[in-house]
């Protein structure tokens, strides 16, 4: 009886212990957003108000020594052109030169599709993602990050440091783990305008030790679990219908004297 007792309290412990979350890399969350499937767009955290506030994580593993690099990647349906507004994250239009035969990004920015920025172009084109992503970067594709559907504005959001605590914002389970990891989070305030979405994606340049005195430097993005995306949602054609035929029916009804 007293083995049994044991057991049952030890199945209680494990049972009310936290739950360990893997943290990638990198990740970013829309604050408030609600995670689930939007077309083809899935697995994201989902907002449709204008302004918002992006959070941003780097996350240090046992053996990361810096994040760098790190670059804001913004995803827009492809021809269409609005604005986008964003305090403390330069917009990036020039090839700019990375530690070991890096660039960040590959190319200058090639066509217009920000209206709110000076200067001409200001974006990249999605035909092919190699032109603008880093030299030697084969990244696993995820939608809308993809050749055909969008095109692309980048901000740069430089170096982060380890300084405590970073959650996990899994939008494939829609459960936020807390404190999964550590590393910095940044919450960046954004407004659009004008586009129909816009999706975040973020990478940066991660040095790994590999012993006392060697390093291992690579390109780390976010996975598609943990991403976000802004909507601007326009009322269903049904929906504009029926509220137009209760206008009707309301001003006809005045008209007899029934209201």
């Amino acid at each position: 009886m007293k083995k049994l007792i044991t057991i049952c309290v030890g199945l209680m412990l494990l049972s009310s212990a936290p739950v360990a979350f893997a943290c990638p890399t990198y990740q970013v969350y829309i604050q408030g957003a609600t995670a689930g499937n939007f077309g083809a767009d899935e697995d994201t955290w989902f907002t449709t108000g204008g302004s918002f506030n992006l959070v941003v994580v780097g996350a240090f593993g046992p053996k990361t020594q810096s994040l760098t690099e790190t670059t804001l990647l913004v995803s827009i349906p492809k021809g269409q052109t609005g604005a986008i507004s964003v305090s403390g994250a330069p917009l990036l239009t020039m090839r700019t030169s990375v530690a070991d035969g890096f660039y960040n990004p590959n190319s200058d920015a090639d066509i217009d599709v920000l209206t709110n920025q000076t200067g001409n172009p200001s974006g990249y084109d999605a035909y092919k993602t190699k032109d603008f992503l880093p030299v030697g970067v084969s990244f696993n594709n995820h939608y809308p990050f993809q050749q055909g559907v969008s095109n692309f504005a980048l901000f740069g959001i430089g170096s982060f440091a380890n300084l405590g605590n970073v959650n996990n914002y899994d939008a494939d389970s829609g459960v936020i783990g807390i404190g999964a990891g550590e590393g910095e989070e940044r919450s960046l305030e954004f407004t659009v305008s004008g586009f129909e979405w816009v999706h975040f994606d973020v990478y940066g340049y991660e040095t790994d030790s590999q012993g006392k005195k060697s390093l291992k430097s690579t390109w780390e993005i976010n996975p598609g679990s943990h991403d976000a995306t802004y909507i601007n949602v326009v009322p269903a054609p049904g929906a504009i219908l029926l509220g137009s035929i209760g206008v009707v029916l309301v001003g006809w009804m005045r008209r007899r004297k029934t209201l």
